[in-house]
């Protein structure tokens, strides 16, 4: 079988996790990524190479695909909701009702839907109505094996007493645990004395940067920026912090927990349906 599997870019993070590994439990068949951000995703596209089955991972690629009511590729479409974007755009964005249009329309055109979670599923009925086909399909660790490093990443000095891993990004937080960082120091909270490792880049790293600065914590945090692999580095202080907003399906809170490491989290959809049960985790309330 033809299996297609559409995403906006070709980039690290969650959605190109969950192809891989999709794609490494189905051996037999002829799979291949297409992402919209080079075109690749239309209905004549699909047709050309022959897709019997095409799997959709982000809106961008979905409305390339399925935007055109007169057109529709010929193979079985099924969009997989990460629970990161389902709850990323809230009432208060300008053209809310617009987009929540637009995706419901979207949704009701494909042949099935995936959500990565069963608070997701719920969400998704209630958002975009009860008649969708909604199945549950969670990620999972299949084929990962813990490789942890001896030391620090290089130019990197310790002791942490945390460590925060992810794209720096409203929806993770990091501007959060910053402004907890600083009630401590001022007396205000007994939640996080000590220094916190942040690994990552992205559209809010600056701004976290000088927020550090302004509250007078910039020693406290150390930012190392993009790392690969950077799980391997799970054990380097005494908890891993998570401060998100919302989140999917998070992986590193799953592999965080597959280690058996101090958690330290917000409860948040996503967060919540990772670590439910799990005795090493402290709620954080930011």
């Amino acid at each position: 079988m033809r299996v297609a599997y559409l995403i906006d870019r070709d980039s690290i993070g969650g959605g190109m996790e969950y192809i891989r590994r999709k794609i490494a439990a189905r051996p037999a068949d002829e799979c291949r990524v297409f992402f919209s951000a080079r075109g690749e995703c239309s209905p004549r596209q699909m047709n050309v190479w022959g897709a019997e089955e095409i799997v959709v991972n982000h809106l961008k690629a979905l409305l390339q695909l399925l935007g055109n009511p007169l057109k529709r590729p010929q193979g079985r479409v099924t969009f997989v909701v990460h629970g990161i974007h389902l709850r990323k755009y809230e009432s208060w964005m300008p053209g809310f009702w617009l987009r929540r249009g637009l995706e419901a329309w979207l949704y009701h055109r494909c042949d099935r839907i995936v959500a990565l979670t069963p608070t997701d599923h719920d969400d998704i009925l209630r958002l975009y109505g009860r008649g969708l086909k909604v199945d549950v399909e969670p990620n999972t660790l299949d084929g990962w094996t813990a490789t942890l490093a001896d030391s620090l990443p290089e130019g990197i000095k310790g002791p942490f007493k945390y460590l925060c891993v992810g794209r720096f990004d409203y929806q993770k937080g990091q501007d959060r645990w910053i402004g907890e960082i600083s009630k401590k120091e001022k007396g205000k909270s007994k939640k996080c004395g000590g220094r916190t490792l942040f690994i990552g880049e992205g559209p809010t790293l600056a701004e976290c940067k000088r927020l550090a600065e302004k509250l007078g914590v910039e020693d406290l945090c150390v930012f190392a920026g993009a790392i690969p692999k950077a799980e391997r580095y799970l054990k380097c202080a005494e908890a891993v912090v998570s401060p998100s907003r919302w989140e999917g399906m998070p992986y590193l809170m799953m592999k965080a927990r597959a280690l058996g490491c101090r958690i330290l989290a917000t409860d948040c959809p996503g967060n919540r349906d990772v670590l439910a049960g799990y005795e090493k985790w402290e709620k954080l309330e930011l």
